[in-house]
């Protein structure tokens, strides 16, 4: 079972749960003979500074993470220097979770403790906030993990409520119901990710998969392992605790918590490969201005960095 919502270790430990759900779109690395994206170890950012980190975004060069064991967010540059640090005053974020950027370029930052999205400007100053009351009715949030924005609308990962709430633009309404096996069941997600303004990926956590809805809530796809298993290993397609989502217009990066990697696909959900050199517990992701990918390595407390190699093609 999970840990008291409260709990300073957060939500990344408190289920080790081995469940059946859901199928797939990939069944194995029988049906993928190589990678078609790799990436090299580049060194290490953020050591000694982070603790517990989960989310990260990135903009004109420099790395925005959610520092969620000191209850703030660290600035950093590609270099890995310090540039700020914002929320560890006057108000003091609750476990900042995965970040993600609005259209007008407001940092969004759900609180894990305080149930709601935090609005974040260019200084770092907290403008206002979405949420903030706790429960399970419309509008209502109970640790939201991740949040993401289309066309002015939030797209929330509600942690315990097993769902993902969307916020303005109208009344409050819900994708996705508890549960697992079926599709459209969610079960602990902790990220969600927009592409366009017409699809929302789910990182279905604890279902170990994950999950595409469109924006009115009706489902696309999913992928995991076969009947969603959460198995440990190297396979590919599958995961082991999916506790993060990045979508670009070319692929998905999902961070596979307990299987110490990132996975890459297209956004239909066909494998395309992965990075595991020396991770401990990802939790999040983000590409950089020059084919670089930073990984929030939750086990180390810093930010991996890669650099982007091609590989060969699909065969």
């Amino acid at each position: 079972m999970p840990e008291p919502r409260r709990s300073v270790m957060g939500p990344l430990f408190g289920l080790t749960l081995l469940v059946i759900t859901s199928g797939t779109a990939v069944l194995g690395p029988a049906l993928v003979r190589r990678d078609t994206v790799a990436y090299v170890w580049r060194g290490e950012l953020g050591a000694g500074v982070l603790r517990e980190p989960i989310g990260i975004v990135y903009r004109e060069g420099q790395l925005f993470v959610s520092d969620a064991g000191n209850n703030r967010i660290v600035v950093l540059d590609t270099a890995g220097v310090v540039l700020a640090v914002w929320g560890d005053s006057d108000p003091v974020l609750g476990r900042p979770m995965h970040l993600s950027w609005s259209a007008d370029s407001t940092l969004l930052v759900p609180e894990y403790l305080n149930d709601r999205v935090a609005h974040m400007s260019s200084l770092g100053t907290v403008t206002r906030h979405t949420g903030g009351r706790t429960g399970a009715g419309p509008g209502e949030l109970d640790a939201p993990g991740g949040v993401a924005e289309a066309n002015g609308t939030l797209f929330v990962a509600d942690f315990y409520n097993h769902r993902v709430d969307v916020l303005g633009g109208g009344a409050p309404r819900m994708i996705g119901t508890p549960g697992r096996v079926l599709s459209g069941r969610l079960h602990y997600p902790t990220d969600v990710a927009t592409s366009g303004d017409t699809l929302v990926y789910v990182a279905d956590a604890y279902n170990h998969r994950v999950q595409v809805f469109h924006t009115d809530g009706t489902f696309v796809r999913k992928w995991g392992g076969p009947f969603g298993l959460g198995v440990r290993g190297g396979f590919r397609g599958w995961f082991r605790v999916a506790t993060g989502i990045e979508v670009t217009d070319e692929a998905v990066f999902v961070a596979d918590f307990e299987n110490d990697r990132i996975q890459i696909f297209t956004p239909s959900g066909k494998y395309r490969g992965q990075v595991a050199d020396s991770l401990l517990h990802p939790t999040d992701m983000v590409e950089g201005g020059r084919g670089e990918l930073y990984v929030v390595d939750f086990g180390h407390n810093r930010v991996a960095r890669f650099g982007r190699r091609e590989g060969e093609p699909d065969r």
